[in-house]
């Protein structure tokens, strides 16, 4: 491309195949305004994908094309530039497209075929493998474009279980990411955002500097439709932190206006290294989201905790209803007249 052999375009990119390296070069020259936009990962997607269809034998990898590009890919390409997929979808297509590869294999090993498939070998695979929802869309799928006959599927049942986090083991973790300064400054604020208002990770780091005011008196930040304050020590935290990385030049183009921004350039932190990060601690993200909703509808209606944390309504109200929680009976009170939530006392 320096050379002008080739043409400076995602296709040349594309045939340098995939990594690291190639990904930051590529995400360079699009804040340069050299490249146009793209969802990075799904482009990385796609050239991963056609690398696993084309191992595979030339029959199998027809069926899997047409799921692929019908059932998957078309889907994502909905998306808006501004909310791309994240490595855990990425990485989730991918081994749904390798579970579905494994089973179509299994198929050829048993003499089967998709057009002539019944239930008892259905039945037999399931039996003998760990179930999961992938083959059901995959049959579903196939079902539904009349690829083979009807099928039952089992529906995979909900792991899920109660929160067991008891409060004060939660605010012992706040103590613990407010003192611990051998962990990265951006990890420890999006943990205590975690513990205090069971914000998920993949939606901290996808906060922008503009969600944050602080008018000298407090510090608020937007996480739902209604800002909260934050407890002065979270509070100090962040600005300090704000004060840290606030002349940080961007890589290249203008800042992108994260607030936790990542290694690439124009791109946020990314969840994975967060998650390494609050493991050391024993901090589990989707254990403590659960149980700190859990305590939060104990005191507050299910309709403000969905204003101040995020989450849908439904979703506070059946957290008020495993819990047994009093304000879950009012999911009509609103605060209206009130445009910001003080949560630090």
């Amino acid at each position: 491309m320096a050379r002008g052999a080739k043409s400076i375009s995602h296709d040349t990119l594309n045939e340098l195949g995939q990594s690291t390296r190639i990904r930051y070069f590529r995400r360079t020259l699009i804040a340069a305004g050299s490249l146009p936009e793209i969802d990075v990962r799904l482009n990385d997607l796609e050239l991963r994908s056609r690398a696993l269809i084309e191992a595979l034998p030339a029959e199998h990898g027809v069926i899997i094309t047409r799921f692929f590009n019908w059932e998957t890919l078309r889907k994502l390409r909905r998306r808006p530039l501004d909310s791309p997929i994240s490595v855990g979808v990425a990485n989730a297509r991918t081994t749904e497209l390798r579970k579905i590869a494994a089973f179509l294999a299994w198929l050829g090993e048993n003499n089967l075929k998709l057009p002539t498939l019944n239930q008892v070998a259905v039945d037999r695979y399931l039996a003998h493998h760990d179930p999961n929802l992938i083959i059901g869309r995959f049959l579903a799928w196939v079902v539904r474009h009349r690829i083979t006959q009807h099928l039952d599927v089992p529906r995979a049942q909900s792991t899920a279980s109660p929160a067991t986090i008891a409060e004060d083991a939660i605010w012992e973790k706040v103590d613990v990411l407010l003192q611990d300064d051998s962990t990265p400054m951006s990890s420890r604020i999006i943990g205590l955002f975690l513990l205090v208002f069971a914000q998920p990770i993949r939606d901290s780091v996808r906060l922008r500097r503009d969600d944050v005011q602080s008018t000298g008196v407090n510090v608020k930040v937007q996480f739902g439709s209604t800002p909260v304050v934050l407890p002065p020590p979270v509070a100090e935290l962040l600005v300090r932190f704000l004060d840290d990385t606030c002349d940080r030049p961007p890589y290249a183009g203008a800042p992108p206006g994260w607030l936790f921004e990542g290694v690439m350039p124009q791109q946020h932190l990314s969840d994975a290294s967060v998650r390494f990060n609050l493991a050391k601690h024993g901090l589990h993200a989707r254990e403590i989201k659960r149980a700190r909703l859990d305590h939060l509808v104990q005191v507050l209606p299910a309709s403000i905790v969905a204003d101040i944390t995020g989450v849908t309504v439904n979703t506070a109200l059946r957290h008020s209803s495993n819990t047994r929680a009093d304000w879950g009976i009012y999911p009509e009170l609103r605060t209206r007249e009130c445009k910001e939530l003080d949560l630090s006392e």
